[in-house]
């Protein structure tokens, strides 16, 4: 029995935007923004790469590691995805750890042994505006994702406030600032993201030719492990991945230098042995003129050999 003089403590009441919209007219956006009375709180910048089994089902089932990178040089490697299914039930977890800075290229590396490979890389700011209107409290989240575009959630905060009331206003809130939010965003940042920089970069004929760096796939093995290395269905130079760019009309090559011509001619033979003769190029042999041509890699957007093999990928198997 609750004593009448026992204080009962309301609930909160939060309601959030369940998409996020595709904003064309910020600058319309802040001014209606200013109008409402919202002031900006802060901006942060992030950098999120995320990593997929190279032989699995990518993103159908929305399974991914995903390293963030922030802007007060924090790393957290968080896990999504589906770990086990049994009958019809889904064994789900969603993990996250912390990591040093300088634990990147080690952890990157475990990944790597693992068999997951760095499918997309994307660079957010994200900028916080808030407004304070009696017992209401509001947020208005803006990320701009570079060469993919921007995009807006809000949500609404009371302790005081009825849940009829507080839908209320963020209805009508919702309705004055949709005037600038042309479409949601069903998908996560990931699938559209991936979207966006297939139809753009990698469809058609803007890529010829993926470069892949001879010392980034077999750095440090021995000559015993070299067959097995390449054969592993973990290894980012994967024949069935290779054989559904080359139907792209995408040609591979390994680039190497003169101080890997010994590891070349036995990474040729193995290859020979399973019947696999890629183009090796000496990376001399390569003009600036000619990697303008060929690749989004280096003087583009940096995006490496996995995010351009399994993008491509990705979409082919749609």
């Amino acid at each position: 029995m609750i004593s009448n003089n026992m204080e009962v403590k309301k609930l909160s009441i939060n309601i959030a935007s369940q998409s996020k919209y595709l904003c064309t007219e910020k600058t319309k956006l802040k001014e209606i923004m200013k109008e409402e009375g919202f002031i900006f709180k802060d901006s942060s910048i992030k950098k999120d790469e995320y990593f997929v089994d190279v032989n699995g089902k990518f993103l159908s089932n929305d399974t991914y590691i995903r390293i963030r990178s922030s802007n007060d040089k924090k790393i957290n490697v968080l896990f999504k995805g589906v770990i086990e299914s049994i009958s019809s039930l889904d064994i789900a977890a969603n993990d996250k750890i912390n990591i040093d800075v300088s634990e990147y290229e080690s952890t990157v590396s475990l990944l790597a042994d693992l068999g997951y490979y760095k499918y997309i890389s994307l660079n957010i700011l994200t900028e916080t505006y808030v407004k304070k209107e009696k017992e209401y409290y509001y947020n208005i989240n803006i990320d701009t994702i570079e060469d993919v575009g921007e995009f807006v959630s809000y949500d609404i905060y009371t302790e005081d406030g009825t849940e009829e009331k507080t839908k209320e206003i963020y209805s009508n809130f919702e309705k004055k600032i949709s005037k600038c939010l042309i479409e949601k965003i069903e998908e996560n940042y990931i699938e559209y993201a991936s979207k966006i920089i297939y139809n753009n970069k990698l469809k058609g004929d803007y890529l010829k030719k993926v470069l892949v760096e001879l010392e980034k796939i077999f750095n440090n093995i021995d000559e015993e492990d070299l067959e097995k290395t390449i054969k592993s269905k973990f290894n980012i130079l994967n024949l069935e991945l290779i054989e559904k760019l080359e139907q792209k009309g995408i040609e591979v090559n390994i680039v190497y230098s003169n101080t890997n011509s010994e590891l070349v001619e036995k990474i040729k033979k193995v290859l020979n042995k399973i019947g696999y003769n890629p183009n090796f190029i000496n990376i001399k042999e390569i003009k600036e003129i000619a990697v303008r041509e060929t690749l989004i890699l280096e003087n583009q957007k940096k995006i490496s050999f996995s995010e351009v093999g399994i993008n491509i990928a990705n979409h082919y198997q749609k």
